[in-house]
């Protein structure tokens, strides 16, 4: 029961802190939003799109300090601070996951049509 408490705290935190994850991983977005307009020659859309969400979620993927405090995986590497790889690319894959998600959302409800 214990570590379900503490899942769901971490979650609560997350999503209450999800605005300065994204603030933090604007560089991230902005070279994602980079690469789809550059790789309309080489990739599909459904591969740009894929691959663009993978850069943004780079810069906005959590992890956490000793006050449960989130910020980006990199963040806490330009400080020097250890975090696990393990947890790290756990981090991103379910950052991934909910950044697709939510941009195919997006798309969906401006009435754009994509792979």
């Amino acid at each position: 029961m214990d570590s379900l408490q503490t899942f769901f705290i971490y979650a609560l935190i997350t999503v209450l802190m999800a605005p300065l994850l994204v603030v933090y991983g604007l560089p991230f977005v902005a070279l994602a939003k980079l690469f789809d307009h550059f790789a309309q020659l080489w990739f599909k859309d459904s591969t740009r799109f894929v691959l663009s969400c993978g850069i943004a979620s780079l810069g906005i993927a959590p992890a956490y300090d000793e006050y449960r405090a989130p910020l980006p995986v990199y963040v806490h590497w330009l400080q020097g601070d250890s975090v696990g790889l393990g947890f790290a690319l756990a981090s991103f894959v379910v950052t991934w996951v909910v950044v697709v998600l939510q941009v195919r959302q997006l798309m969906h409800l401006r009435g754009h049509r994509h792979a």
